[in-house]
Protein backbone atom coordinates (compact mmCIF):
# COMPACT_ATOMS: atom_id res chain seq x y z
CA UNK A 1 0.00 0.00 0.00
CA UNK A 2 1.15 3.65 -0.93
CA UNK A 3 1.01 6.28 2.16
CA UNK A 4 3.20 8.80 0.00
CA UNK A 5 6.48 10.14 0.42
CA UNK A 6 6.06 12.56 3.18
CA UNK A 7 4.81 9.35 5.53
CA UNK A 8 7.40 8.01 7.88
CA UNK A 9 7.22 4.69 9.59
CA UNK A 10 7.07 7.00 13.13
CA UNK A 11 4.03 8.92 11.72
CA UNK A 12 2.57 5.64 10.81
CA UNK A 13 2.99 4.50 14.70
CA UNK A 14 1.71 7.57 16.30
CA UNK A 15 -1.43 7.17 13.92
CA UNK A 16 -1.17 3.65 15.45
CA UNK A 17 -1.18 4.94 18.76
CA UNK A 18 -3.51 7.82 18.41
CA UNK A 19 -6.68 5.19 17.42
CA UNK A 20 -5.21 3.25 20.58
CA UNK A 21 -5.24 6.04 23.36
CA UNK A 22 -7.97 8.52 21.71
CA UNK A 23 -11.00 8.11 21.97
CA UNK A 24 -13.29 10.18 18.97
CA UNK A 25 -14.10 13.35 21.14
CA UNK A 26 -11.72 13.48 23.60
CA UNK A 27 -10.16 16.96 24.40
CA UNK A 28 -6.53 17.35 24.76
CA UNK A 29 -5.35 20.38 26.05
CA UNK A 30 -1.83 22.21 26.23
CA UNK A 31 0.00 22.73 28.93
CA UNK A 32 4.10 24.02 29.47
CA UNK A 33 6.71 21.55 30.82
CA UNK A 34 10.16 23.02 31.92
CA UNK A 35 13.32 22.81 29.39
CA UNK A 36 10.58 21.36 26.42
CA UNK A 37 8.14 24.11 25.69
CA UNK A 38 4.40 23.51 24.84
CA UNK A 39 3.47 20.49 25.01
CA UNK A 40 0.21 17.61 24.81
CA UNK A 41 0.03 14.54 26.35
CA UNK A 42 -1.41 11.56 24.89
CA UNK A 43 -1.18 8.62 26.57
CA UNK A 44 2.29 8.36 27.51
CA UNK A 45 3.35 10.06 24.52
CA UNK A 46 4.26 13.88 25.31
CA UNK A 47 3.92 15.62 21.69
CA UNK A 48 5.44 19.29 20.93
CA UNK A 49 3.05 21.89 19.69
CA UNK A 50 4.50 21.68 16.58
CA UNK A 51 3.92 18.35 15.80
CA UNK A 52 0.39 18.63 16.78
CA UNK A 53 -0.25 21.24 14.16
CA UNK A 54 1.29 19.34 11.69
CA UNK A 55 -1.67 16.26 13.05
CA UNK A 56 -4.55 18.90 12.90
CA UNK A 57 -3.13 19.73 9.04
CA UNK A 58 -3.30 15.71 8.66
CA UNK A 59 -6.51 15.90 10.17
CA UNK A 60 -6.70 14.22 13.21
CA UNK A 61 -7.73 16.51 15.50
CA UNK A 62 -10.68 19.66 15.09
CA UNK A 63 -9.65 23.07 16.98
CA UNK A 64 -11.74 23.81 19.92
CA UNK A 65 -10.27 26.86 21.30
CA UNK A 66 -7.07 28.46 22.46
CA UNK A 67 -5.03 28.93 25.88
CA UNK A 68 -2.34 32.28 25.82
CA UNK A 69 0.48 31.21 27.34
CA UNK A 70 2.68 34.51 28.11
CA UNK A 71 6.22 34.67 26.10
CA UNK A 72 9.31 36.57 25.55
CA UNK A 73 8.64 39.61 23.09
CA UNK A 74 12.29 39.35 21.99
CA UNK A 75 12.96 36.06 21.62
CA UNK A 76 9.46 34.06 22.29
CA UNK A 77 10.62 32.05 24.83
CA UNK A 78 7.93 30.44 27.01
CA UNK A 79 10.43 29.54 30.01
CA UNK A 80 9.63 32.81 32.33
CA UNK A 81 10.57 33.34 35.53
CA UNK A 82 9.03 35.77 38.21
CA UNK A 83 10.53 38.16 40.33
CA UNK A 84 9.68 40.32 43.09
CA UNK A 85 11.67 43.21 44.34
CA UNK A 86 11.60 46.01 47.38
CA UNK A 87 10.21 49.36 45.88
CA UNK A 88 12.12 51.14 47.61
CA UNK A 89 15.31 49.69 47.47
CA UNK A 90 15.16 47.16 44.90
CA UNK A 91 16.13 44.10 47.08
CA UNK A 92 14.70 40.80 46.24
CA UNK A 93 15.25 39.80 49.95
CA UNK A 94 11.66 39.92 50.98
CA UNK A 95 9.15 38.46 53.56
CA UNK A 96 5.54 37.90 53.41
CA UNK A 97 3.85 39.43 56.67
CA UNK A 98 0.32 39.81 58.04
CA UNK A 99 0.48 42.91 59.36
CA UNK A 100 -1.00 43.97 62.81
CA UNK A 101 -1.47 47.78 63.80
CA UNK A 102 -1.73 49.06 67.15
CA UNK A 103 -4.28 51.97 67.40
CA UNK A 104 -2.64 53.03 70.62
CA UNK A 105 0.88 53.36 70.08
CA UNK A 106 1.08 53.15 66.29
CA UNK A 107 3.62 50.17 66.19
CA UNK A 108 3.45 47.81 63.06
CA UNK A 109 4.35 44.50 62.68
CA UNK A 110 4.04 40.60 61.45
CA UNK A 111 0.98 39.24 63.54
CA UNK A 112 3.55 36.76 64.90
CA UNK A 113 5.06 39.50 66.89
CA UNK A 114 2.16 40.00 68.62
CA UNK A 115 1.15 36.10 69.56
CA UNK A 116 1.18 35.50 73.18
CA UNK A 117 -0.36 32.62 75.06
CA UNK A 118 -3.09 34.19 76.72
CA UNK A 119 -3.77 36.44 72.83
CA UNK A 120 -2.70 39.11 71.08
CA UNK A 121 -0.15 41.36 72.87
CA UNK A 122 1.70 45.04 71.50
CA UNK A 123 5.23 43.81 72.42
CA UNK A 124 6.01 47.75 72.76
CA UNK A 125 3.48 49.33 75.03
CA UNK A 126 2.69 45.57 76.31
CA UNK A 127 -1.33 46.33 76.07
CA UNK A 128 -3.62 43.63 75.24
CA UNK A 129 -5.13 43.90 72.01
CA UNK A 130 -8.71 42.17 71.55
CA UNK A 131 -10.98 43.89 69.65
CA UNK A 132 -9.93 44.74 65.85
CA UNK A 133 -11.24 47.41 64.14
CA UNK A 134 -10.79 49.44 68.22
CA UNK A 135 -8.04 47.99 69.48
CA UNK A 136 -5.81 47.60 66.50
CA UNK A 137 -6.04 47.23 62.55
CA UNK A 138 -5.36 44.38 59.94
CA UNK A 139 -4.91 45.87 56.92
CA UNK A 140 -3.85 42.21 55.40
CA UNK A 141 -1.26 40.09 53.63
CA UNK A 142 1.95 42.88 52.92
CA UNK A 143 5.57 42.39 52.44
CA UNK A 144 8.57 43.86 54.12
CA UNK A 145 12.06 44.09 52.84
CA UNK A 146 15.01 42.70 55.06
CA UNK A 147 17.32 45.93 53.68
CA UNK A 148 15.43 48.65 54.39
CA UNK A 149 12.79 47.36 56.41
CA UNK A 150 10.14 49.03 54.44
CA UNK A 151 6.69 47.11 54.37
CA UNK A 152 4.14 47.63 51.33
CA UNK A 153 1.38 45.97 49.96
CA UNK A 154 2.78 44.43 46.73
CA UNK A 155 6.81 43.99 45.57
CA UNK A 156 7.71 45.87 42.02
CA UNK A 157 7.22 42.36 39.59
CA UNK A 158 9.55 41.56 37.20
CA UNK A 159 10.13 38.31 34.57
CA UNK A 160 13.03 37.19 32.84
CA UNK A 161 13.03 34.24 30.17
CA UNK A 162 15.70 31.59 30.10
CA UNK A 163 17.89 33.84 27.80
CA UNK A 164 18.35 36.70 30.06
CA UNK A 165 16.05 38.88 28.75
CA UNK A 166 14.43 41.58 31.65
CA UNK A 167 10.79 42.41 31.52
CA UNK A 168 7.86 44.20 33.13
CA UNK A 169 3.92 42.46 32.75
CA UNK A 170 2.76 44.89 30.40
CA UNK A 171 5.58 43.72 28.19
CA UNK A 172 5.10 40.45 27.89
CA UNK A 173 3.31 38.76 25.23
CA UNK A 174 1.48 36.01 24.42
CA UNK A 175 1.19 33.03 22.57
CA UNK A 176 -2.06 31.17 21.57
CA UNK A 177 -1.84 27.58 21.63
CA UNK A 178 -4.59 25.21 20.47
CA UNK A 179 -6.68 23.45 22.71
CA UNK A 180 -8.04 20.08 20.23
CA UNK A 181 -10.56 17.45 20.03
CA UNK A 182 -9.37 14.19 18.27
CA UNK A 183 -11.70 13.62 15.49
CA UNK A 184 -9.83 12.27 12.77
CA UNK A 185 -11.57 13.86 9.66
CA UNK A 186 -13.47 11.70 6.79
CA UNK A 187 -10.37 11.89 4.56
CA UNK A 188 -8.08 10.66 6.97
CA UNK A 189 -10.70 7.71 7.46
CA UNK A 190 -10.35 6.93 3.66
CA UNK A 191 -6.36 7.08 3.57
CA UNK A 192 -4.24 3.94 3.30
CA UNK A 193 -3.07 3.95 7.20
CA UNK A 194 -6.31 4.05 8.34
CA UNK A 195 -7.80 1.32 6.09
CA UNK A 196 -4.92 -0.61 7.71
CA UNK A 197 -6.38 -0.01 11.19
CA UNK A 198 -9.30 -1.05 10.14
CA UNK A 199 -7.88 -4.22 8.59
CA UNK A 200 -6.18 -4.59 11.74
CA UNK A 201 -9.20 -4.42 13.85
CA UNK A 202 -11.44 -6.71 11.94
CA UNK A 203 -8.89 -9.29 11.92
CA UNK A 204 -8.37 -8.87 15.64
CA UNK A 205 -11.86 -9.89 15.98
CA UNK A 206 -11.81 -13.04 14.33
CA UNK A 207 -9.14 -14.11 17.25
CA UNK A 208 -5.76 -13.36 15.22
CA UNK A 209 -2.91 -11.06 16.38
CA UNK A 210 -2.60 -8.28 13.80
CA UNK A 211 0.36 -6.06 13.98
CA UNK A 212 0.47 -3.05 11.51
CA UNK A 213 3.16 -1.04 9.76
CA UNK A 214 5.60 -4.05 10.97
CA UNK A 215 9.18 -3.42 10.07
CA UNK A 216 10.86 -6.39 9.56
CA UNK A 217 14.64 -7.25 8.47
CA UNK A 218 14.85 -9.69 5.32
CA UNK A 219 17.01 -12.69 5.76
CA UNK A 220 18.49 -12.61 2.80
CA UNK A 221 19.50 -9.05 2.14
CA UNK A 222 19.24 -7.80 5.31
CA UNK A 223 17.52 -4.88 3.91
CA UNK A 224 14.63 -3.41 6.05
CA UNK A 225 10.87 -4.32 5.13
CA UNK A 226 7.82 -1.93 6.06
CA UNK A 227 4.88 -4.69 5.80
CA UNK A 228 1.49 -3.15 5.85
CA UNK A 229 -0.07 -6.32 8.47
CA UNK A 230 2.04 -9.02 10.21
CA UNK A 231 0.06 -11.64 10.92
CA UNK A 232 0.62 -14.72 13.40
CA UNK A 233 -1.07 -17.26 13.73
CA UNK A 234 0.42 -20.75 15.02
CA UNK A 235 3.92 -19.72 15.77
CA UNK A 236 3.52 -19.05 12.05
CA UNK A 237 4.04 -15.47 10.57
CA UNK A 238 2.36 -13.89 7.41
CA UNK A 239 2.89 -10.80 5.74
CA UNK A 240 -0.14 -9.03 4.29
CA UNK A 241 0.46 -6.23 1.39
CA UNK A 242 -2.58 -4.18 0.50
CA UNK A 243 -2.83 -2.89 -3.11
CA UNK A 244 -6.09 -0.67 -3.15
CA UNK A 245 -4.30 2.34 -4.97
CA UNK A 246 -5.36 3.67 -9.28
CA UNK A 247 -1.32 3.60 -9.04
CA UNK A 248 -0.20 0.33 -11.14
CA UNK A 249 3.91 -0.51 -11.59
CA UNK A 250 6.08 -3.05 -11.92
CA UNK A 251 6.87 -2.85 -8.41
CA UNK A 252 3.12 -4.13 -7.88
CA UNK A 253 4.67 -7.75 -9.17
CA UNK A 254 8.27 -7.77 -7.99
CA UNK A 255 7.42 -6.56 -4.27
CA UNK A 256 5.45 -9.72 -3.15
CA UNK A 257 7.77 -12.11 -4.24
CA UNK A 258 10.88 -10.00 -3.44
CA UNK A 259 9.13 -9.57 0.74
CA UNK A 260 8.57 -13.41 0.78
CA UNK A 261 11.66 -14.79 -0.86
CA UNK A 262 13.77 -12.14 1.86
CA UNK A 263 11.80 -12.52 4.69
CA UNK A 264 11.00 -16.18 3.93
CA UNK A 265 7.81 -15.89 5.21
CA UNK A 266 4.16 -16.42 3.32
CA UNK A 267 2.95 -13.30 1.97
CA UNK A 268 -0.65 -12.44 1.34
CA UNK A 269 -0.97 -9.66 -1.46
CA UNK A 270 -4.89 -8.42 -1.35
CA UNK A 271 -5.56 -6.23 -4.38
CA UNK A 272 -9.07 -4.38 -4.66
CA UNK A 273 -11.17 -5.57 -8.13
CA UNK A 274 -10.00 -2.33 -9.63
CA UNK A 275 -6.51 -2.65 -8.62
CA UNK A 276 -6.26 -6.01 -10.06
CA UNK A 277 -8.14 -5.10 -13.19
CA UNK A 278 -5.31 -2.21 -13.96
CA UNK A 279 -2.47 -4.31 -13.29
CA UNK A 280 -3.62 -7.09 -15.55
CA UNK A 281 -4.21 -4.52 -18.78
CA UNK A 282 -0.61 -3.37 -17.13
CA UNK A 283 0.55 -6.54 -18.00
CA UNK A 284 -1.76 -7.03 -20.65
CA UNK A 285 -3.48 -10.30 -19.55
CA UNK A 286 -6.48 -11.51 -20.63
CA UNK A 287 -9.28 -14.43 -18.91
CA UNK A 288 -9.39 -14.37 -15.03
CA UNK A 289 -7.94 -11.67 -13.38
CA UNK A 290 -7.10 -13.59 -9.77
CA UNK A 291 -5.61 -16.90 -11.80
CA UNK A 292 -3.57 -14.81 -13.92
CA UNK A 293 -2.17 -12.78 -11.66
CA UNK A 294 -1.86 -15.73 -9.03
CA UNK A 295 0.53 -17.14 -11.78
CA UNK A 296 2.94 -14.80 -11.75
CA UNK A 297 3.73 -16.09 -8.13
CA UNK A 298 4.73 -19.49 -6.51
CA UNK A 299 1.73 -20.41 -4.66
CA UNK A 300 3.76 -21.70 -1.99
CA UNK A 301 5.17 -18.37 -1.40
CA UNK A 302 2.24 -15.71 -2.28
CA UNK A 303 -1.45 -16.11 -2.44
CA UNK A 304 -3.32 -13.57 -4.41
CA UNK A 305 -6.88 -12.39 -2.61
CA UNK A 306 -9.08 -10.27 -5.12
CA UNK A 307 -12.31 -8.70 -3.61
CA UNK A 308 -14.74 -6.31 -4.49
CA UNK A 309 -16.19 -4.80 -1.15
CA UNK A 310 -14.53 -4.82 2.50
CA UNK A 311 -17.21 -7.44 3.47
CA UNK A 312 -15.53 -9.39 0.69
CA UNK A 313 -11.89 -8.40 1.35
CA UNK A 314 -12.49 -9.80 5.31
CA UNK A 315 -13.96 -13.06 4.08
CA UNK A 316 -11.31 -13.92 1.55
CA UNK A 317 -8.65 -13.05 3.48
CA UNK A 318 -10.18 -14.99 6.16
CA UNK A 319 -10.06 -18.05 3.72
CA UNK A 320 -6.82 -17.76 2.75
CA UNK A 321 -5.28 -17.71 6.27
CA UNK A 322 -6.99 -20.81 7.19
CA UNK A 323 -5.12 -22.29 4.19
CA UNK A 324 -2.05 -21.08 4.57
Amino acid sequence: MSFGEDVSLMELRQLELLGKVLKPGQEIRPHYERNIGIVYNIGELTIREDRLLSLIRRGFFRVKGYISFPICPVCGDVDLSLNVYCPNCNSQDLLKVDIVIHYECHYADDISAFRRPEGLVCPVCERSLKVVGVDYGRPGISYRCNNCLSVFQLPLIEFSCSNGHLLRLDELAVHRAPVVIYEPSDLLRESAAWKILDLVEALSSYGYKAEPFALLRGNVTRTEHIVDVLVHRSGKRIALLIFNTPNVNPDSVSRPLTIAIDLQIPVVAVMSKEFAEGLARFLRMEGNVKQRIQSLFPAELVRVVVYENEADKIAKLLDALEKL
